[in-house]
């Protein structure tokens, strides 16, 4: 597990899988060690059900301390002792963040023989349940920011391990009326407060985890004895795969059974389908293949010798399926189940750098010249979305989030792609006229039918592959405007129309970033919404992916009106000039201090991505002139770069369980004890599952074309 979990994120305990571990790993692990539970019920419950981890079989001795007068016998402290591995596990009833904690990890720093080796902690509910108002939660900022600062010293300075849980929502229907005062928007301010100090105090040793929506008892607010059990997993896991030995590093834990879905039921009966129909038809067409050797040609078919051996669509259909099929087979065992290991993420510069400049090499070695030297020409475009889903796969995989900097460069990335999208959208309604209800539904299965069958077979929800329904939202976005007279194909109109239509889009989109409400309303009746609810049954998730790159889809827009409807405009970036040279110059200046200030300047996520949002398109368009102004540039190409960003889609939704696992927050191992083995085999399965899934979708695609050529 990576050392931080970003909130709003799948829940880290119900996604998390384990291999199946023995009770001697665990003792093993935690032999001579002292551990020490400290929060609300929340974490005893954790603790009770760690001592059932470490201790199975016979009740542990417990030592019960003198009881706090006045206080309930359930929070009372107590003491747990495993004699027979030396495990001595505390836990502290402190539902209050304040002066206690901060006195016991003093105490703690300041007296190495005291020290423990896991500190399990976190809470908020008590404080939201005392006192909800804004001076609560600046109060609970200030008393937190002294414990973590406290405990980061503690940290870097001995061998504890620090595990941190936020607040998990709560089922505020059924909630007692003494307790009406948690809900899960306060919630969600007092996690948001933990991560925006959690970074700036962490170091190895420490991990956030955010529990987001896990299944809770009756009174809608303790964890389940299932989600306790699986939160206890991850802990361990996270505290103790580093600890045992290489022969026990699979995971110190117990598996994961996970209940069977009816999708995926469902799936597997027609993949199981799909695979007779295949092997029936292959074992045909061989037959056929073997009783027409030597046989004189008796119909026209034969004449080629082809047609008489095509497959039908339905095969055709059922081959792909099945290939498909075979692939979320894999993806599921790797990413789902106990078969293959998984490894936490750890960020430095070297991992980071090495991987992009052998990439990079690879990209500058395979440069051609381009077939076509417009601006943003296919082969270009193609190119810039394969260089950037590299960039991409290498921070997803180095774990380059706990990067601030690294962080907005990747978001200009992700900008870019809408870009490029709305970009090509538009051109074609542009060039070609308006896109028939055929051509939009092929578009839609084409960037859809991926992340459909994810959704059904890994039990997650559509907004899970966020990318997926953003670029979907700015192909139906694009068409709207498209299709607001003056129409973007009407060649007799004056293109300004386009760019003041492109402008009045971008002034609505930018008022929807400070207002999301004033559109959301569009996707809040079901089924639609359905697809993009949040684990909080809210649009905050939507909102936020959606209004981050908002303006790159106008922008996109603006730009392929400039390029296709005023000449001039593209004769002038084409042209040799020093104007031209000045232009790259300042283009390329622009784009190095944006970075720069973005990665050295930015400490709160919340305000600099505002900033991103309304400066990314200036630098869109720098990005443009850079890569078009320059004319070296302009008339080259990387093949290397093209090649991928043909399947750019398809290797950015795979790297969530094919390259990585447990949703991209950490490694999957497939060679044990080898990682430069270990990571050539992951990528050559991982680029094979995307091309099999790019090839598939688009022969799926074809065969619709077909049908509907013939209904035609």
């Amino acid at each position: 597990m990576g050392t931080e979990l970003a909130a709003g994120k799948k829940d880290s305990m119900t996604s998390w899988t384990v291999h199946p571990g023995t009770l001697t790993a665990t003792r093993t692990c935690f032999r001579n060690s002292k551990v020490l539970f400290i929060g609300d019920s929340q974490i005893r419950a954790l603790q009770n059900r760690f001592l059932e981890y470490v201790n199975p079989y016979p009740e542990p001795e417990v030592e019960k301390p003198s009881e706090i007068p006045g206080r309930d016998l359930r929070h009372q402290n107590r003491t747990s002792i495993i004699k027979d591995a030396a495990i001595h596990v505390d836990f502290i009833w402190d539902a209050f963040i304040g002066e206690s904690w901060t006195a016991l990890f003093s105490y703690l720093q300041s007296n190495p023989l005291d020290s423990v080796d896991l500190i399990v902690t976190g809470a908020a509910l008590w404080t939201i349940r005392r006192d909800p108002s804004l001076e609560g939660l600046d109060q609970y900022k200030a008393d937190t920011e002294s414990v973590l600062r406290l405990l980061s010293s503690l940290v870097r300075g001995s061998d504890t391990s620090l595990v941190w849980l936020k607040q998990a929502f709560v089922n505020e229907s059924v909630l007692w009326p003494s307790r009406k005062n948690i809900t899960n928007t306060r919630i969600r301010l007092f996690n948001a407060a933990v991560d925006s100090i959690w970074h700036r105090f962490r170091t190895p040793g420490m991990f956030l985890f955010s529990p987001g929506h896990v299944t809770l008892n009756e009174d809608g607010m303790h964890y389940s004895a299932d989600a306790s059990d699986r939160a206890v997993q991850a802990i361990l896991n996270t505290h103790c795969n580093s600890r045992l030995p290489v022969t026990d590093r699979k995971t110190c834990c117990q598996g994961l059974l996970h209940s069977i879905t009816a999708p995926q039921v469902v799936l597997l009966v027609i993949f199981v389908c799909s695979t007779v129909i295949t092997l029936w038809g292959l074992w045909y067409r061989n037959r056929r293949s073997l009783s027409l050797l030597g046989s004189p040609c008796r119909n026209s078919c034969c004449d080629t010798g082809l047609k008489c051996s095509t497959a039908s669509p339905v095969v055709m259909v059922c081959q792909c399926i099945t290939l498909l099929g075979i692939v979320l087979l894999y993806t599921y065992l790797a990413d789902r189940t106990p078969v293959f290991t998984k490894e936490e993420k750890h960020f430095n510069w070297t991992s980071f750098t090495v991987p992009l400049t052998i990439l990079g090499i690879l990209g500058f070695v395979t440069y051609q010249p381009v077939k076509d030297a417009s601006v943003l020409n296919r082969q270009q475009t193609c190119e810039t979305r394969g260089w950037m889903q590299l960039v991409l796969l290498v921070y997803h995989y180095t774990g380059g989030s706990k990067v601030l900097g690294l962080y907005y460069v990747v978001r200009l990335i992700v900008a870019m792609y809408i870009f490029l999208s709305a970009f090509g959208h538009y051109t074609y309604s542009l060039k070609r006229g308006a896109s028939s209800w055929s051509r939009v539904a092929e578009v839609l299965f084409r960037l859809n039918i991926y992340t459909v069958l994810l959704c059904l077979t890994m039990d997650v929800p559509y907004l899970h592959y966020y990318f997926v329904p953003l670029i979907s939202a700015c192909y139906l976005l694009v068409l709207l405007v498209a299709a607001i007279p003056p129409v973007a194909w009407d060649q007799n109109k004056s293109p300004w129309m386009q760019v003041l239509k492109a402008i009045c889009f971008s002034i609505i989109f930018a008022l929807y970033r400070i207002q999301p409400d004033m559109l959301n309303w569009i996707i809040s009746f079901p089924p639609l919404s359905q697809l993009f609810l949040d684990d909080d049954n809210s649009l905050h998730e939507w909102t936020f992916r959606f209004g981050l790159d908002i303006l790159a889809v106008p922008s996109g827009i603006l730009c392929a009106v400039m390029l296709h409807r005023f000449p001039q405009i593209n004769g002038w970036i084409c042209s040799r000039s020093i104007g031209n040279n000045l232009t790259t110059i300042l283009s390329a200046m622009t784009l190095v201090v944006y970075c720069g200030m973005m990665a050295t300047n930015c400490t709160s996520k919340p305000e600099c991505n505002l900033l991103h949002t309304y400066l990314s398109p200036i630098m869109l368009g720098g990005f443009v002139l850079v890569r078009n102004t320059w004319e070296p540039l302009r008339n080259h190409y990387s093949m290397f770069f093209d090649w991928v960003g043909i399947y750019s889609l398809e290797l950015f939704i795979a790297q969530y369980h094919v390259l990585l696992a447990n949703d991209t927050r950490s490694l999957l191992v497939l060679v044990e004890g080898n990682p430069i083995l270990n990571i050539c085999i992951v990528t050559t399965i991982f680029v094979l599952v995307s091309h099999t899934v790019a090839e598939c979708t688009q022969m799926l695609v074809n065969v619709m074309k077909g049908l509907a050529a013939e209904n035609d």
